[in-house]
């Protein structure tokens, strides 16, 4: 048989028209030891070369003999049955590569932002802690994500020309306005996906006064990528290092 000839395959009830070439492509398969006249082949009535396999499958292997790549739709689901036919012809470059494809991809990186927003008031034990005179209010985490995420109307007068020409990573401690801006803060990062993993109180007295601090953590998760904004490093540390430093803030302010 040259090898050049055709050959008609029928696998599996499919047929397929080839060259001896193509076929011996890998001699150490079985197809290769098949069409080297290494092992007797049996015929259909119509003189085809009968292989008792998933014909529709079948393609995929043929195909990557003539090309030594692998074409598949991107809604293939059949990966498992297919290594199982790579096995069979023994076709070990194939058998590797469909192994690759089959490794489970990793999950994408997610870093999670934190931020911290700290509210003093001071009032008298007759009245509710959220009616007493507020002092002041800050958020405290890294400029970008506050530029980020806040209403520049919720920051204060003094700090936001500050913060629009300074959004860099460095981590920063920024003054808010409003009488519940604690509140709004709150509203506006729950509404862009933040969650409130933390919020405390503490009371304690002064002078004739009683202070109470508020103390709001927000988180958000996000997903790792070129245009997100974990992609560079602060100080040589890595963000990711830099998000966990920044859990320790003054509780004081």
């Amino acid at each position: 048989m040259s090898s050049l000839e055709l050959v008609k395959l029928n696998v599996g009830g499919k047929i397929y028209t080839t060259t001896k070439s193509t076929l011996c492509k890998y001699p150490q398969s079985m197809l290769g030891a098949m069409f080297n006249d290494c092992m007797s082949n049996h015929l259909d009535e119509n003189g085809c070369v009968f292989i008792d396999r998933d014909g529709q499958l079948f393609k995929y292997i043929l195909n990557f003999m003539r090309s030594s790549r692998l074409g598949l739709p991107s809604d293939f689901k059949d990966l498992d049955q297919l290594s199982v036919e790579a096995d069979f012809y023994q076709i070990t470059s194939l058998i590797e590569l469909i192994d690759e494809l089959r490794q489970p991809v990793p999950d994408p990186k997610v870093c999670i932002r934190y931020l911290e927003v700290i509210e003093v008031r001071t009032g008298n034990l007759a009245t509710m802690p959220t009616m007493n005179s507020r002092i002041k209010t800050i958020i405290s985490g890294r400029r970008d994500v506050i530029h980020k995420y806040l209403s520049p109307h919720q920051i204060h007068p003094a700090e936001r020309e500050r913060l629009q020409l300074n959004t860099g990573k460095d981590f920063t401690e920024i003054a808010l306005t409003g009488s519940n801006v604690r509140l709004q803060v709150g509203e506006c990062l729950r509404n862009q996906g933040w969650s409130l993993s933390e919020s405390q109180m503490s009371t304690f007295p002064s002078r004739e006064a009683i202070v109470h601090n508020y103390k709001d953590r927000w988180c958000l998760e996000e997903i790792k990528n070129d245009n997100s904004l974990e992609t560079s490093q602060y100080n040589g540390i890595e963000n990711d290092s830099m998000e966990e430093l920044s859990l320790i803030h003054d509780d004081s302010v």
